[in-house]
């Protein structure tokens, strides 16, 4: 983890936006090896010329499966009672408990349709409408994240979204339990034993065992991001997802074990997994990093850990009014405020979850806080929200005019028409005048 002392920085942070190192340090991991898309896109086509059949032959080749058939790719009611009836009932309550947060956090978020009259008389405004069919991919790869399933179908759900479908890939032809349980909870009774590039292709362009839908979300892995790049506009989806990544602004005030514990919360996910530490004390930061490597030890995926701490620093400030404008620019997709400034949080526009408190750490929100966890990467926080009811809604325009309000903008509308070369706008109004 390399250490950045900006402590002489200008208030409005040229230097940090300029800076070179920093840049190339931000950019790094950032974009897609040619490789990479190269292969998504052949299993794409594949995916949309030669369907289920195309399906069973990637399942069986990266999954390890033995599938034959198309039945094959579908869980079984009996697969899924089988993994309710095995799982730990403590998990099953602890999911249960997730779920019904989710729902009750995402009920608050659903928008009216907001219809008014203007001051001519048109009658304007928007109406909400639900999507009808949703896919979501559950990764399942290194590590499962049930988690990942409620955060993905609760909102849809509280949007009232009719047809969900459930993908993921299985290991050995076998999808993980609490994959299953959750799915469960949530009442997902369309899954498919599915993932990567191939998953999204079937849920984009439909087989004959998958039904088209709409939108596609979830998080996955590179391939499952690159596919998503390429199919948008052929079907909708969340976000173009990247390695998990985690802000955290402390002092003294927070013991350096619990802010090691929160940083390796997130470099555990992947190898380019990122954290990004701002503090003012260098004797502090060290022992951050200290606590950060003798935790690391003790856990079962160290050496992932290790490597995702190459892209990971702290960053010096003399004060903590330079960290907002600093937050802004790493733009994370997670930003733990643990110093007691609740003004910053006023002042910090780029973040997708903001959890302030010293015990408020990310790993509430990753599971049971109640906002679903899908989050934007990348810095595309600077652009994009976080997953919630908005995503499987769709806001629809209303018009209506009378006869008198027709009157009052018929003439504007005919100029502008008239001036824009398209003679039908223009005979379309003045037929009615």
């Amino acid at each position: 983890m390399q250490i950045f002392n900006i402590k002489n920085i200008d208030d409005k942070l040229v230097l940090f936006g300029q800076n070179k190192s920093l840049v190339d340090f931000f950019k790094k991991n950032n974009e897609f090896d040619k490789n990479i898309i190269e292969e998504t896109t052949s299993i794409i086509e594949d995916v949309k010329i030669n369907k289920d059949k195309a399906l069973i032959k990637y399942s069986n080749l990266f999954d390890k499966s033995l599938f034959k058939n198309s039945d094959d790719l579908f869980v079984s009611k009996e697969e899924i009672d089988e993994a309710v009836l095995c799982s730990s009932p403590l998990l099953r309550e602890s999911l249960e408990v997730a779920f019904a947060r989710i729902i009750a956090y995402h009920k608050n978020q659903l928008p009216k349709d907001n219809i008014y009259q203007d001051d001519v008389g048109v009658t304007l405004g928007n109406l909400w409408k639900t999507l009808d069919s949703v896919g979501i991919y559950a990764p399942s790869g290194s590590a499962a994240y049930p988690s990942s399933v409620l955060m993905c179908a609760g909102p849809a759900i509280v949007s009232n979204v009719k047809e969900i479908t459930l993908c993921t890939p299985t290991n050995m032809g076998k999808v993980n339990p609490a994959i299953l349980l959750a799915a469960n909870i949530c009442g997902i009774n369309k899954i498919y034993k599915i993932g990567g590039a191939q998953a999204i292709s079937a849920m984009a362009y439909g087989t004959e065992s998958i039904k088209r839908v709409a939108k596609i979300v979830g998080p996955g892995n590179i391939y499952v991001a690159m596919a998503k790049k390429i199919l948008f506009g052929q079907v909708g989806i969340d976000m173009i997802a990247g390695p998990t990544d985690l802000t955290i602004i402390c002092d003294e005030n927070t013991k350096p074990d619990w802010i090691a514990s929160d940083a390796i919360s997130q470099l555990e996910h992947g190898k380019d997994s990122k954290v990004f530490i701002i503090t003012k004390n260098i004797d502090f930061a060290k022992a951050i990093i200290d606590s950060i490597n003798e935790i690391t030890l003790t856990l079962s995926r160290k050496d992932i850990i290790a490597e995702s701490l190459k892209n990971s620093a702290i960053f010096l400030v003399d004060d903590f009014e330079y960290s907002s404008q600093i937050v802004d620019i790493i733009a994370p997709e997670h930003l733990e405020i643990l110093i007691e400034d609740e003004s910053l949080i006023n002042k910090i526009n780029n973040a997708g979850a903001i959890f302030y408190g010293k015990y408020t750490p990310e790993s509430i929100g990753d599971y049971i806080a109640g906002p679903s966890h899908v989050l934007p990467t990348e810095s595309t926080a600077r652009f994009s929200s976080g997953l919630s009811v908005y995503d499987f809604l769709k806001r629809v325009s209303y018009i209506s005019c009378d006869k008198n309000s027709f009157a009052q903008i018929a003439n504007q509308t005919s100029i502008i028409a008239e001036s824009e070369g398209l003679d039908g706008h223009k005979k379309s109004i003045d037929i009615r005048k």
